[in-house]
């Protein structure tokens, strides 16, 4: 993924929520600890490959290819 600006840290996502959602610094750390364990569920399951903030700021999962195969088959 070329838009990779860089790798999400627990930090880094609750920084984002800070930002974004108007969350204390508390309320954001303890949901960015969720979302982190929720994502590190989806690459053990095989779903995603991981996850970065893309260039525009956005908070974006990296599907595995095996996930990309099943999009593209569902699209046509």
């Amino acid at each position: 993924m070329a838009n990779i600006s860089q790798s999400a840290s627990v930090d880094s996502i609750a920084e984002y929520l800070r930002h974004t959602q108007g969350l204390d610094n508390a309320s954001a750390d303890a949901e960015a600890a969720v979302i982190l364990e929720n994502f590190q569920k989806m690459r053990a399951q095989g779903y995603i490959k991981g996850w970065c903030f893309d260039e525009a700021g956005h908070l974006d999962l990296i599907p595995t290819d095996s996930m990309l195969e099943i999009f593209d088959r569902v699209q046509k």
